[in-house]
């Protein structure tokens, strides 16, 4: 909807910012409209455990996080000590070539 709204809107030259403008504001308190509708259907029982259960997530989520930073250290540091066994055979290759 919001490509032929631009759409249109690009393609009328009549029109002017200030409706263009207004078009946008009418849009966006459409939307703020039908928010309102689905927060409506919700109680605050309801709503409190669904924040319950995204906190939840969130927390396991963290700790996963935190499990794959660790992981991502340990692998930096495992490739830099295979770069510098790396870079010492191949100055002891070059040694072994005169």
């Amino acid at each position: 909807m919001k490509k032929a709204m631009m759409a249109t809107w690009s393609e009328s030259e009549e029109s002017s910012e200030e409706e263009n403008e207004k078009e946008v504001a009418n849009m966006c308190f459409m939307a703020i409209d039908d928010l309102d509708g689905v927060n409506s259907n919700f109680s605050d029982e309801d709503m409190h455990d669904i924040f319950e259960e995204l906190y939840e997530d969130f927390e396991k989520f963290s700790l996963k996080n935190n499990s794959l930073k660790k992981k991502i250290q340990d692998l930096e540091k495992e490739l830099e000590e295979v770069k510098e066994r790396f870079s010492i055979v191949e100055i002891s290759k070059k040694k072994m070539r005169f």
